[in-house]
């Protein structure tokens, strides 16, 4: 294990991230990127999909580029971070109904992310693993529009079910649970 690379992501991510909080918590958002670490880790993920775990929001949400992650961390770890970055952001304009359309852009990103190499999925599961249970706990009414979506992209993620299923269980049965926890909120509303 490269412990090194996985420290030198750590820090990477914690300074480009540093002071953004996140959504719903307000809470550091670099204990995401750490929680998500810690799951890719405890499910013996190499150290590339581990330090692309610390880093998978860079690209998204930072001025982080490719080409400085390659030149920091190699193209395998930069790759598995493009591959889990949303290419249909909302400012990317790349949906032709425009800006906003929030269906297309996760049926893209769905479509991308079916594509991804299984340590692109692995750290995708991990990633849904700790946003469910945070949007179900803190995100209110978002937690309604983000659960079926996870359900419809957890569905698609077929390389890492075939390569390291127990992770992907993992996310399935946290998904199927949110869907369950939300129509027990329904019915008791």
């Amino acid at each position: 294990m490269d412990y090194s690379l996985i420290t030198r992501a750590e820090d990477f991510a914690k300074r480009k991230h540093q002071g953004h909080l996140r959504k719903f918590t307000k809470a550091p958002y670099w204990l995401h990127l750490e929680e998500v670490a810690e799951t890719l880790h405890q499910y013996a993920a190499p150290a590339e999909v581990i330090a692309a775990g610390w880093l998978h929001d860079t690209i998204e949400d930072t001025d982080t580029s490719y080409q400085e992650l390659v030149g920091a961390f190699g193209a395998v770890v930069a790759n598995i971070v493009v591959e889990v970055t949303d290419v249909s952001r909302q400012d990317s304009c790349k949906t032709p109904d425009g800006v906003g359309n929030r269906a297309l852009r996760k049926t893209i990103d769905r479509q991308f992310l079916a594509g991804a190499s299984w340590q692109g999925q692995f750290v995708k599961c991990a990633d849904m693993l700790s946003n469910t249970r945070d949007i179900l706990e803190h995100g209110g009414g978002f937690a309604r529009t983000y659960v079926p979506e996870k359900k419809a992209l957890i569905l698609v993620l077929d390389k890492i079910r075939n390569v390291r299923y127990s992770i992907w269980r993992a996310a399935f049965d946290q998904v199927s649970l949110a869907e369950q926890e939300l129509e027990r909120r329904a019915a008791a509303a």
